[in-house]
């Protein structure tokens, strides 16, 4: 027998929770205010709280017996994960209870804004103009699903229905539904730049806050629009209000915003002095909804998209099943934490070198940038700042061209206090006799087919040199040992190389053979950026290319 508290009650849920538990042995009591340390009691066993309460590390070691949170909400977002994994306590959720109310209510949301059903609404009172009433129509627009799992599958099953074309972001396709549903996985990106309507069913955790932010909204189409019934947290609010009222972007309709909490909270006065209530960035995001509450493209609702009696029971019905089939040893419903999210890998070869601009085999030399490569590295470090790539340590070679790329990448994207290290591991490979010699005349000398295999072979000999399977077995591991175990510690790394170091790096990570390594090529003035797993192997890649005149490559 368990003593439960629930929080956040409606008689509603009073009702249903005891029907579902009236046959048990359990104790339980109704809290309708939201969790909080001065309202807790201290022998809770089973703790089930909706969405709006916010279970912090502090209650959770306020509450010795604990053992069981049951979330009345799919998201739980509003559990510290941390502090309940430390003390073993399971935290459960109800994970399909609305897949199709949230999706309809997502369409509900997305119709109000193309058929401009506010104005439309208040025409008789304010005597709207007939062209500030007019819409558009969803048949044959494209809509943007970010995130396909329940809900975002049944969103698209809607679309489908309207005759829209879908395509969806997720870090983790599902190429059978995708198959299945007629639907396209692309880009976030490409995602955001195409569809005439975005859709967000994504959950929050570290890996996805403000997966929308300024950059990806200035991709939208000026008259496409933004749909929020996940998780306010998604969005960084401040770029999209911004890009609300330059006009980057046409509407939106949200369910959900950061600090969305302060909706409920009385008043003004309140809202600023009693105390405990907000921080600072409370009081931010407070600013930011009174802001979007009086745009007039903007539709917001107080997070009622899961609001039907079909999902309320459904959600009192599954808790209650949760709940009691815990206290039998099973947990059909257990949520994992989030995996950490690992930092990125930014790869980049040093720019040109007063070597490389005269077609000289340089190796081991150490020679300064050109003045072209000077410039090339600024360029790169406009496109880091561009691209919002923050590094916490950088890493290049013993040579002085990855050192002078490096600064130059640093300063450009006004990164000027990373700490950065020099290895002899990453140094370009020695290219022994042919060192100093012009390329071109070598390879007029030894013929195309023998000159290629000496620059891209896995393990073709130089007289009195390096091949590249050394070069590997040097880079590598250093790479293993020093860069990985950083990078799973969520920081963020640049690498400074040469062509032969990063052709090993890239080996190594995205498991190209030793017969495909020939063909894969590091040019001048491109960025990769990689998510790795534990391992340091690829899960996600992306290539910048920067719009420099082309440079000779060696």
């Amino acid at each position: 027998m368990a003593l439960i508290y629930f929080y956040d009650t409606t008689n509603i849920d009073k009702q249903q929770l005891t029907d579902g538990l009236k046959d048990t042995d359990h104790r339980w009591e109704f809290v309708d205010e939201t969790i909080s340390i001065n309202n807790i009691h201290p022998d809770t066993e089973v703790l089930s709280v909706f969405i709006t309460s916010v279970v912090t590390a502090e209650i959770i070691q306020a509450l010795p017996k604990l053992r069981l949170i049951a979330c009345r909400s799919t998201g739980f977002n509003n559990i510290n994960l941390e502090a309940a994994a430390a003390r073993n306590i399971i935290i459960e959720n109800v994970p399909t209870y609305g897949e199709e109310t949230v999706a309809e209510y997502a369409f509900t949301l997305l119709l109000a804004l193309s058929r401009k059903l506010v104005p439309t609404l208040h025409s008789f009172a304010e005597e709207t103009p007939v062209d500030a009433m007019r819409g558009w129509d969803l048949h044959g627009k494209t809509i943007g699903v970010v995130g396909t799992g329940h809900i975002g599958q049944c969103t698209i099953k809607i679309a489908n229905g309207f005759g829209m074309r879908v395509i969806a972001y997720d870090p983790y396709p599902n190429e059978q539904a995708a198959a299945e549903l007629g639907y396209e996985y692309k880009s976030l990106e490409e995602v955001m730049a195409q569809s005439d309507a975005v859709s967000l069913h994504a959950p929050y955790f570290a890996a996805t806050h403000h997966i929308i932010n300024a950059q990806n909204l200035s991709l939208m189409k000026p008259t496409a629009v933004l749909i929020n019934t996940a998780r306010g947290e998604l969005i960084d609010t401040k770029a999209l209000t911004e890009a609300l009222a330059e006009g980057t972007i046409a509407g939106a309709a949200l369910d959900v915003v950061e600090g969305e909490r302060l909706m409920h909270v009385d008043g003004e006065v309140e809202l600023l002095y009693r105390s405990g209530t907000v921080g600072s960035d409370m009081l931010e995001y407070g600013v930011e909804i009174l802001a979007l509450s009086r745009m007039k493209n903007v539709i917001l609702t107080p997070h009622n998209a899961f609001n039907t009696s079909e999902a309320i029971g459904r959600i009192n019905a599954v808790t209650c099943e949760n709940i009691v089939k815990f206290w039998y040893g099973e947990t059909p419903n257990t949520i994992k934490q989030p995996p950490k999210q690992t930092g990125k890998l930014v790869i980049v070869r040093h720019s040109e070198s007063e070597w490389n601009a005269t077609g000289q085999w340089t190796g081991i030399t150490d020679v300064h940038l050109s003045d072209k490569g000077f410039h090339d590295a600024g360029k790169l470090g406009q496109e880091v700042a561009k691209q919002h790539l923050v590094f916490d340590v950088a890493y290049c070679s013993e040579q002085i061209r990855t050192l002078e790329t490096l600064e130059g990448i640093l300063d450009a994207s006004g990164q000027f206090d990373v700490p950065f290290e020099r290895s002899g591991a990453l140094n370009e490979r020695d290219y022994g006799d042919y060192t100093g010699k012009n390329k071109w005349e070598v390879r007029d000398l030894i013929g195309e087919d023998q000159f290629q295999r000496i620059r891209r072979g896995w393990d073709v000999p130089v007289p009195n040199g390096e091949t590249l399977k050394i070069v590997y077995e040097r880079v590598v591991p250093f790479y293993v040992e020093t860069i990985v175990p950083q990078l799973l510690n969520g920081k963020n790394i640049l690498l400074v190389s040469h062509g032969n170091g990063i052709r090993s790096l890239i080996k190594y990570i995205e498991s190209i053979s030793d017969e495909d390594i020939e063909n894969v090529e590091m040019i001048f003035n491109t960025i990769l950026v990689y998510d790795v797993d534990d391992t340091g192997k690829q899960m996600k890649k992306q290539t910048y290319t920067v719009d420099v005149s082309p440079s000779t490559n060696a």
